[in-house]
């Protein structure tokens, strides 16, 4: 607090101190704080217990009559006044064991720091939010800073909670071994040393051949951006050959688009793909290593029947993204009946089309909806974000913080999946290509928002930073 703000923190300090580790803390920092020049007050939210207890009294040693004790609601109303002229307030009120929603005192404590003009920082998760998901259960601190005690929590990246941790700062804490030991992760943090070893390695002496072919199904009338905006993308991952099915109608757009292509026109009926098509697609997916079947599909008799024909043909490894999803959802049984290996890469909307939930409930709860659904269908899901959280068949699931606002376009989506039919069909395993396909869309992001602004910057614009950022994460030194 001292680094982040220097001033404030030789000011008037006030703690919110509830009656557990967390309030023991907020003492502890206050405290501290005080030995240090701070002018410190802590409200202490009934009686404290264990360690709490301890630092109380620590804190009473120092600065006996800077230690208020806290009994009811009407005595906590009257520090309004005192909240709003404080330099810095701590939010020590509850920690990772709350349950549900704040009652009582904790509860008019958190609605009192709503008065704060000065910083928040919190101690671990802002008091009123659970750990374990996205969810806002009632009123919760809005915190400038979060101190993250050890190991993130769920909260702290899973919106909407998320949005009132404010600036993330880790935390280490010299916790015994054995607690670690004991302690089973809900999910591992993406960064770039882990997606180095993710990426498929290029061969010295390689051919276009020897890097796999992609075969990417889909494009209607006036779709054909997306479908285009996915084979480029798997180009830019390192794919050998890259083919691309579209409905005959679109078939010069698409053609002109992206040059290195080999681009095929199928059977059309009114811009989308007919139900002849299928028959065409099934024959060039024959000596394709990845199919990416949806960016830009359509919807209607001729995609449905191509969908179904696709996921019951037995590709060994097919990407299905976008209006492919959209078919899915439409005929789940799909999901069984498909024999390879499936990666699927919905947003929360398709996502809760397709598991039947609404849209807020499978963000918040994105860890164990996307680890659910990965297992109970046999896929890598790449359950976008942010953050993206990326589940394997077995159970694990990474999350992945890359990314900004210039992905909020239509056309990101077929850039990530492109990426990932692309990395799949290099080389890498299926949950690998996922996870370094997030990782390295979302860090082209944050590559272009450095020399432009994020809401003028396009899904196109990333294959320009891409080579760039594979460079980075493909050094030796990270």
């Amino acid at each position: 607090m001292r680094e982040l703000y220097p001033r404030a923190a030789r000011g008037r300090v006030l703690a919110l101190a509830g009656k557990g580790g967390n309030g023991g803390d907020a003492l502890c920092m206050a405290r501290w704080l005080g030995l240090w020049g701070a002018e410190p007050t802590v409200l202490l939210l009934g009686e404290p217990q264990g360690a709490a207890g301890e630092q109380a009294r620590a804190f009473s040693a120092c600065f006996p009559d800077r230690l208020v004790r806290i009994n009811s609601q009407g005595e906590l109303a009257d520090w309004a006044g005192e909240l709003s002229r404080a330099d810095l307030v701590i939010d020590g009120i509850l920690g990772v064991g709350v349950k549900g929603p704040a009652r009582g005192l904790p509860r008019t404590a958190i609605e009192l720091a709503a008065a704060a003009q000065g910083p928040v920082v919190a101690v671990d998760l802002p008091s009123g939010l659970l750990a374990d998901s996205g969810e806002v259960p009632g009123p919760a601190v809005w915190a400038d800073v979060t101190l993250a005690m050890g190991a993130l929590k769920p909260c702290h990246l899973l919106p909407p909670a998320a949005e009132r941790c404010g600036r993330l700062e880790l935390i280490e804490v010299p916790y015994p071994p054995r607690a670690w030991e004991e302690t089973a992760p809900l999910a591992w943090l993406l960064d770039r040393e882990a997606v180095r070893g993710m990426l498929p390695a290029r061969a010295r002496f390689g051919h276009k051949g020897t890097f796999g072919r992609v075969l990417v199904i889909g494009g209607a009338m006036g779709m054909a951006g997306a479908v285009s905006l996915a084979a480029e993308a798997a180009l830019r991952a390192g794919a050998g050959l890259v083919h691309v099915a579209v409905p005959a109608p679109i078939y010069g757009v698409v053609e002109g688009a992206v040059t290195e292509a080999l681009v095929h026109p199928l059977p059309a009926d009114g811009g989308t793909f007919s139900p002849e098509a299928a028959a065409r697609a099934l024959e060039l997916m024959e000596g394709m290593d990845v199919v990416l079947l949806g960016p830009g599909l359509g919807r209607g008799a001729g995609p449905a029947e191509l969908v179904q024909a696709v996921l019951t043909a037995g590709h060994p490894k097919l990407v299905v993204d976008a209006d492919g999803l959209f078919a899915l959802a439409q005929n789940p049984k799909l999901l069984k009946k498909h024999q390879g290996e499936l990666i699927l890469t919905p947003h929360p909307g398709e996502f809760a089309r397709l598991v039947g939930v609404e849209a807020h409930e499978a963000a918040a709860e994105k860890i164990e909806a996307a680890r659910k659904a990965a297992r109970d269908w046999g896929v890598v899901l790449a359950l976008k974000g942010p953050p993206t959280a990326i589940a394997s068949p077995a159970g694990e699931v990474y999350l992945s913080t890359t990314g900004n606002t210039a992905l909020a376009h239509g056309g990101a989506g077929d850039v990530l999946a492109g990426l990932i039919a692309g990395l799949w069909a290099g080389g890498a395993a299926a949950l690998e290509a996922a996870c370094a396909g997030v990782f390295s869309h979302g860090l082209a992001a944050e590559r272009l928002a450095e020399s432009g602004a994020e809401r003028a910057l396009l899904p196109g614009d990333l294959f320009q930073v891409l080579p760039r950022v594979f460079l980075e994460l493909e050094a030796a030194d990270g």
